[in-house]
């Protein structure tokens, strides 16, 4: 979870700085453009997880996300960037609910506590690696503008090309996280795939005994 949200979620706040510096994609058009692509894509959520299962699932919105971050780190045009911003939807519009679904079917004695940890994880991953992203975000710009005095001095379209290379760096960058969980889910799908499929975990309720009376 904690890979998972900082593949998701914790990049998905540059999405719209590097659409905009990079292709001149405004911001409310790419949110409403994705918002609407999650919105059909989850439709048919239930029918992809039967036949995929929920890790095949998961395993398919990694290798999306592995491959947004590479195509927004070469993006150019307003084509790449809608093909980036297509691609980033379905990318991330199963990942955290998927997630917890998985979870719950594969511990379901975990409960309430299970999912609330799960979301503590997601959380503490934004907490930790969206400074991190902006770190890396700030070498990249200052490194691109030959130090930190030159790139205070800087304007204009010289700015916008320095941000747009030090944004499309960290897309770079991030991209090693998609590709752990490929190995991490590629693995788990495999094995459940050679025990003949996963099957969930079924809890019954115990039924109270009556007590027999002799008559």
């Amino acid at each position: 979870m904690f890979l998972t949200a900082a593949s998701e979620i914790a990049p998905g706040q540059w999405v719209d700085m590097a659409l905009t510096r990079t292709v001149g994609m405004k911001g409310i058009w790419l949110l409403v453009y994705v918002s609407g692509l999650m919105f059909v894509m989850r439709h048919f959520a239930g029918p992809l997880a039967h036949k995929l299962s929920p890790v095949g699932l998961l395993w398919i919105s990694a290798c999306s996300l592995r491959s947004v971050w590479l195509l927004l780190s070469i993006a150019n045009s307003k084509i790449n960037g809608l093909l980036a911003a297509t691609v980033w939807g379905i990318g991330v519009c199963y990942m955290w609910p998927t997630m917890l679904a998985a979870a719950s079917e594969r511990f379901p004695r975990g409960g309430a506590l299970l999912m609330g940890l799960m979301g503590t994880a997601g959380t503490l991953s934004i907490y930790f690696v969206l400074p991190q992203m902006g770190h890396i975000f700030d070498q990249a710009k200052v490194r691109a503008a030959d130090g930190e005095e030159a790139f205070k001095a800087l304007s204009g379209a010289r700015l916008n090309e320095v941000l747009a290379y030090a944004s499309q760096h960290s897309f770079r960058v991030v991209a090693i996280l998609p590709a752990i969980l490929l190995i991490v889910f590629g693995s788990i799908w495999f094995y459940d795939k050679a025990r003949g499929g996963y099957k969930p975990v079924k809890i019954l309720a115990e039924t109270p005994v009556q007590p027999q009376v002799e008559t």
